[in-house]
């Protein structure tokens, strides 16, 4: 069956984006590669010039608009902002805002598909890795930060991170995998059923996925999703049933945690660590990582200290070479773009957001305090997701 030209757009556009928000061999970290990372925007730019006229365009001129007086505060109070950081970060919005805008509503089945392949695609490389076996390497990123091992082998759809016994998917590492799947499931609250009910081999694979990530952080908002989908999709159903059911799905949930080594047991010794870390002490772990940010929140709380080492880690100069991993992407943004960024974020979620927005915006404070997750275009342009829901229909209907 011939599949038409518009299909294969919509499904390439979101691999693309969702590359570009985490795959190691799509990587903006360094400064070449976000000139190249910003030419292809600008190519995207140039074939979807409409989308930038004054009137059609306001809400990602208001975008826009809001970030470059936060860069340009960031400019006036810290004294330097970085030029290609700061390009490369209104380029990630306006991608966002171009690929979102084009797909329209069709985007979140769309995401769904494309986490499904690299799910399915990601259990055979876990079970080869598991054999002991090593997957064909494209790319080898040997081991640059201090604290962690973040060598890995990639093959584009899938990523073998240092030792291979956790499943990182086609991303940097298996928590930001475990992210993402979340992702697909929370753009489905209140219609969890209904995709159960189209796809269920296809979310048994995804969930498989997600197991297989071992990540503290994805198993958390697994489970508040499964709480909330018992409680929002059959409660009337179902009624006095619902609590019983509840109750024991909170139990499993519970002896999991207290019996699991990577979650009670990493938990446990992250908040341990943390606690003993000397004032101004750096750690990757995200409660290290939320310890030593609070000193940069205070610092600039509205506008942030910038992305660039020299303001970010002002007050710490020993870290400003250092290629440091960060654990915390909720305080990272927070010290990086300050509170004002944050909540600006936050309102159009919740704004345009018509199913379940609160639990939503919840579920996302979780995750990024696992991934720095506001680093990448598609967490960053989650506002765009529901603005343009129901507002754009313009690409061919991919059946729901």
């Amino acid at each position: 069956m011939r599949i038409p030209k518009k299909k294969i757009e919509v499904y390439l556009y979101t691999f693309l984006f969702a590359a570009m928000s985490g795959n190691p061999l799509f990587s903006i970290s360094g400064d070449t590669s976000k000139y190249i990372f910003i030419a292809f925007v600008l190519l995207l730019v140039a074939r979807h010039h409409t989308y930038f006229n004054l009137n059609k365009g306001i809400i990602y001129y208001t975008f826009f608009v809001f970030f470059a007086i936060i860069f340009l505060f960031q400019k006036l109070v810290l004294g330097f902002v970085s030029f290609p950081s700061t390009i490369a970060f209104m380029a990630r919005i306006t991608l966002g805002y171009i690929i979102i805008r084009h797909i329209g509503y069709n985007f979140k089945y769309a995401f769904f598909q494309i986490i499904f392949i690299v799910s399915l695609i990601s259990l055979f490389g876990f079970a080869w890795n598991a054999l002991g076996m090593d997957i064909p390497a494209i790319s080898v990123v040997e081991t640059t930060a201090q604290y962690s091992d973040n060598s890995s082998r990639n093959i584009i759809l899938f990523n073998q991170h240092a030792d291979g016994h956790r499943n990182s998917g086609m991303f940097w590492e298996p928590g930001a995998f475990a992210c993402y799947i979340c992702l697909a499931f929370l753009f489905y609250l209140g219609n969890i059923r209904t995709l159960l009910k189209l796809h269920k081999w296809k979310v048994i694979i995804i969930l498989l996925a997600l197991i297989t990530t071992y990540s503290t952080t994805g198993y958390i908002v697994l489970f508040i999703i499964g709480i909330a989908t018992i409680y929002i999709e059959y409660k009337k159903k179902y009624g006095a049933f619902v609590l019983p059911i509840l109750v024991t799905f909170g139990l499993i949930a519970y002896l999991t945690y207290e019996n699991t080594e990577f979650m009670k047991d990493k938990m446990d010794a992250q908040i341990a660590a943390a606690s003993e870390r000397d004032e101004g002490e750096f750690a990757p772990d995200r409660m290290s990582a939320l310890l030593f940010d609070l000193h940069y929140i205070a610092k600039h709380p509205l506008a942030g200290n910038g992305m660039h080492a020299s303001t970010r880690f002002a007050d710490h100069p020993a870290l400003q070479k250092e290629d440091l991993g960060h654990g915390n992407g909720f305080s990272d943004f927070l010290a990086s773009m300050g509170i004002l960024s944050f909540i600006f974020y936050l309102f159009y979620i919740i704004k345009y957001n018509k199913n379940h927005p609160v639990l939503f915006v919840v579920c996302i404070l979780f995750l990024l305090q696992g991934e720095p997750l506001l680093n990448y275009p598609l967490f960053l342009c989650l506002p765009f997701v529901f603005i343009y829901d129901e507002h754009d229909r313009r690409t061919a209907n991919l059946p729901q």
